[in-house]
């Protein structure tokens, strides 16, 4: 893997698109390993290189999606360990296509997300928008926080406490959890007297 990424880098901006793109769907080396050395070389591009590393990993989903679309759970089965494919197809089948966006927030392999997402027939549209707020989420809060900070962006990072990360991520996932509660609500027709 070393090697493949020491190619990549060599081509700097194209690497890091290529890299991207291949993750979402088939690639175990996450793009996070050449985005944050790129951007924090140039903070003045830092935006300009998470907004590739994006678009790119947006864009290799929808392989990921076509394989599972095509091969269905054969692919499921086939690309994602038990242990995620279960986790994973519990979120669509509650939240639907939203899943996406939740598993963005766990230490889920995108590639997984992508292939499952493709499985379950997920709205196209709404697996490119939960897609470009959960690897924006990944990717873009990269380059925001080195184009405004700069270097000491690092120094931030390894200072912040885990268990703040860790109670960011509840809050997100509490906060999706009761607006598809009460959605669910809303649609439940009320009982009519006898």
């Amino acid at each position: 893997m070393d090697q493949i990424l020491q190619f990549l880098e060599g081509y700097g901006i194209w690497g890091l698109f290529l890299l991207s793109f291949l993750e979402s769907f088939i690639s175990p080396i996450l793009p996070d390993v050449m985005l944050i050395p790129m951007v924090l070389a140039e903070p003045s591009q830092a935006l300009y290189y998470s907004t590739v590393a994006t678009a790119a990993s947006v864009g290799g989903g929808f392989i990921g999606y076509g394989i599972g679309s095509r091969f269905g759970t054969l692919a499921l089965h086939k690309f994602v360990p038990p242990r995620h494919s279960k986790k994973i197809e519990n979120w669509f089948t509650k939240y639907g296509g939203w899943a996406i966006f939740l598993a963005s927030l766990a230490p889920i392999p995108y590639k997984f997300v992508s292939i499952s997402a493709g499985t379950f027939r997920t709205n196209l549209l709404v697996f490119f928008l939960a897609s470009i707020l959960g690897r924006g989420k990944r990717f873009l809060l990269i380059g925001i926080i080195v184009h405004y900070l700069g270097p000491e962006a690092l120094q931030l990072f390894q200072q912040i406490p885990t268990h703040w990360i860790l109670a960011g991520i509840a809050l997100c996932a509490a906060v999706v959890a009761l607006y598809y509660y009460y959605k669910k609500q809303k649609n439940i027709p009320e009982k009519q007297p006898d």
